[in-house]
C-alpha cells in the first residue's frame, strides 16, 4: 500500500506535506508510510480516499484506475487554480489567452 499511496501523492503532483496537509497529518506521517516504515491506519486510507478521490480498491491493491473519472477532473481543476494563483499578473493575462484558445479549437473541432 505504501506505493499506492506515493502514486496518488505524485500523480497530484503534491509534495509530501501538501498531501498530508488536507488529510492532517504532518509530511513526516506521510513520509514513513511511503518508506514502508508504518502501515496507514484504515481511517487514513478512507480519508484518502475521500479526499482525494481514490477508489478505495486501487489505494488496497494497485489494481484498477486509481480515480474515479469526475473526482479527477476536479483535481486538475484545483491543481490549474492553484498553479494559476501562483503566477505573475502578466502571465495569468497569457494562460488564460492559452485556455481560450484551446477552448475555441476545441469547439471548431467539435463541429465537424
Amino acid at each position: 500500500m505504501t506505493n499506492t499511496i506515493k502514486a496518488v501523492r505524485t500523480a497530484l503532483h503534491l509534495s509530501q506535506r501538501e498531501f498530508g496537509e488536507r488529510l492532517g497529518v504532518s509530511r513526516d506521517v506521510i513520509s514513513n508510510i511511503e518508506y514502508g516504515r508504518v502501515q496507514p491506519k484504515p481511517l487514513l486510507n478512507r480519508h484518502i480516499c475521500e479526499t482525494y478521490g481514490v477508489r478505495e480498491e486501487y489505494l488496497s491493491s494497485g489494481e484498477g484506475s486509481m480515480f474515479a473519472a469526475e473526482i479527477r477532473t476536479i483535481d486538475l481543476a484545483e491543481e490549474a487554480e492553484r498553479i494559476f494563483r501562483t503566477l505573475k499578473p502578466e502571465f495569468q493575462e497569457y494562460a488564460l489567452e492559452q485556455i481560450r484558445g484551446l477552448k475555441a479549437l476545441q469547439d471548431r473541432q467539435g463541429k465537424k
